[in-house]
């Protein structure tokens, strides 16, 4: 038997899988599977934009230094009324300070719209906006591997290969960029902190598809992401131990990331 790793790059939905397979690459055990986000210090993107109860998030709820996604209906149950605020200029909010908070118009003006932000969520529900992938800095993304390896390193370590989607430069440079930064990360700490010595490779994006009849070219990508999901489903369905890991993938919102990354593994 061996012990698989692979990632489908991304920045909101930084998916990755675990397998162990048997000799002839059948599956025996799912090992680990989520989906992370870059953009909330790695976090897993499910409960990102989601309430509790599973519902889209509308609003954000203030607790201490932490934030509680909400929504519509979660937000009437709570203490806090939702923000209103129809002028969300600096003059809007510097009004707003006044005349909700209760501070005077001299600090009032002092205060930039961040400072104003944060006070009315002390006592308001703040909508919630999630985070965009657009214009985030290399730096900021290593930041957040970091987090995702100090994780998650304990769950990779077991692996014997690790696969790693090759992005094609020409098109997606940043991805790119993405894509030699997760490789030497992974490669380095795994080695320095855990005396790793698999390997690592890049996985060109037609071993996701493999054994489907999937639509090739630029136009099918749509087809190839239903063709992999719909692999996914039947293998789990078929996996004699799966019936738990089918009932996870059920219920997730991000298939196509996740199924992308199950079939590198197996590919």
């Amino acid at each position: 038997m061996s012990i698989v790793a692979s990632f489908d790059l991304g920045i909101k939905n930084l998916s990755y899988c675990v397998l162990t397979l048997d000799t002839s690459g059948s599956l025996v055990s799912v090992n680990r599977w989520v989906n992370l986000n870059l953009l909330a210090g790695g976090a897993e993107s499910q409960t990102q934009t989601r309430c509790a109860c599973g519902g889209p998030a509308s609003y954000s709820n203030t607790i201490g230094s932490d934030f509680v996604r909400l929504c519509k209906k979660c937000a009437k149950k709570s203490a806090k009324a939702p923000l209103e605020l129809e002028d969300t200029s600096l003059k809007g909010w510097r009004a707003y300070g006044e005349s909700v908070l209760g501070l005077d118009a001299k600090t009032a003006k002092k205060l930039s719209k961040k400072d104003l932000e944060a006070k009315a969520a002390l006592i308001r529900l703040m909508p919630y906006k999630a985070p965009k992938a657009k214009g985030v800095t290399l730096q900021a993304l290593l930041a957040a591997m970091e987090i995702c390896m100090s994780n998650e390193i304990d769950h990779l370590a077991p692996a014997e290969r690790i696969r790693i989607e090759n992005q094609p430069s020409e098109f997606a440079p940043h991805m790119k960029s993405v894509q030699i930064m997760l490789f030497t990360l992974l490669d380095h700490r795994l080695r320095t902190e855990k005396a790793w010595t698999g390997t690592m490779e890049f996985a060109n994006a037609s071993v996701k598809t493999k054994g489907t009849d999937a639509t090739t070219g630029k136009d099918g990508k749509r087809s190839r992401k239903i063709a992999g999901m719909e692999k996914v489903t039947k293998i789990l369905t078929d996996f004699g131990g799966g019936a738990t890991w089918l009932s996870w993938w059920s219920a997730q919102a991000k298939k196509d990331d996740l199924a992308d990354a199950f079939m590198m593994c197996l590919a």
